[in-house]
């Protein structure tokens, strides 16, 4: 004997025998004994009816063409809210543990999705705070630079404000005469001219060090043949000296001996500018200095002055510049 059996609502649980020909009808005035009057799941106009062919069970009615639709023993099927399997005596086995599945599985699709949304919500929350976190500790550091991946800073205060899982990072770097970047490319740009000088990065251990070439052995050398009256020029890497002895003298008294080699003796020749090529008034003083100065520089000493050469000297009666193989004089005229 087959039987079907009712699954939730008030039938839950509720078994009848399954005759070859059962429908179950939503008309509330049922006349025959094969018919079961559930209204309360089935419109009055609807009718589901359980046949068998052949010992293969069929439901006619079940969907919208009305089509003979082929159902399995102990499978739990659903029909307008009304859920419920049929078996044979002896063989129920109902898969509610499928049906139950396939019935929530929208709510628990839903709640899965509403459970990944909320955890993305709260992970994007905790990592914009991390984010404003860091960028308020990093405000606080001002700056400094990282190296062998410890951040190296220079204000020991700020480090006392921020917590103690960044200060066991973080090194405090104290010497006040190291200069501190901004950036981490700079370029190297003289002071005098504004051109771009040439250098070279040494790392060391708290910091790394620039090595610039500023021609500082040559400016030694031309204060000191300036100040003992030789005149002097440099041609590549020759010195072109009026008396080589005494520049090889001089040269040995400050431990510059090597560039002996590098002497060479000059042949010079003296001009005498007119005054229309020198657009300079004269400044002399034997207490606080001599300089040449027009309206835009002033020349001491030493300097080299466009078109003239390099002042070696600046009397009552003359300035005399050093020129590349010969000596140019402005007499002065009173």
């Amino acid at each position: 004997m087959w039987l079907i059996e009712f699954v939730d609502g008030h039938l839950h649980g509720i078994s009848l025998p399954l005759r070859s020909n059962f429908s179950l009808v939503g008309n509330k005035e049922v006349r025959l004994d094969n018919h079961l009057s559930i209204p309360e799941y089935i419109p009055r106009d609807t009718k589901l009816t359980f046949k068998i062919k052949d010992n293969v069970w069929f439901l006619e009615g079940y969907s919208r063409s009305n089509k003979l639709k082929k159902i399995f023993s102990n499978k739990v099927y659903s029909f307008k809210g009304l859920n419920f399997f049929f078996y044979k005596e002896g063989e129920r086995n109902p898969k509610i543990n499928r049906f139950r599945f396939r019935q929530y599985q929208p709510t628990v699709i839903f709640t899965l999705v509403l459970n990944i949304l909320f955890t993305a919500l709260v992970f994007a929350i905790f990592h914009y705070q991390q984010q404003m976190l860091i960028a308020e500790n990093l405000n606080i550091l001002g700056s400094g630079f990282i190296k062998d991946g410890r951040l190296n800073v220079f204000n020991k205060k700020a480090i006392e404000e921020l917590p103690e899982h960044w200060q066991k990072n973080i090194k405090l770097v104290t010497p006040s005469h190291y200069l501190r970047l901004s950036e981490l490319n700079i370029e190297l740009i003289s002071s005098s001219t504004g051109e771009i000088l040439k250098g070279k990065v040494l790392p060391k251990e708290n910091r790394d060090v620039v090595l610039v070439n500023t021609d500082e052995e040559d400016y030694q050398i031309m204060m000191l043949f300036g100040k003992h009256g030789l005149t002097f020029s440099k041609k590549g890497n020759n010195w072109l000296v009026s008396d080589t002895s005494k520049a090889e003298k001089l040269l040995k008294s400050i431990g510059l001996g090597a560039m002996s080699t590098h002497l060479k003796k000059c042949s010079e020749k003296t001009e005498i500018v007119d005054s229309n090529k020198f657009p300079y008034s004269i400044f002399y003083s034997t207490d606080s200095g001599k300089y040449i100065y027009d309206q835009n520089n002033r020349y001491w000493e030493g300097s080299s002055v466009p078109n003239l050469g390099i002042i070696q000297s600046i009397t009552k009666d003359k300035v005399t510049f050093k020129a590349i193989n010969k000596v140019n004089t402005y007499i002065i005229h009173r």
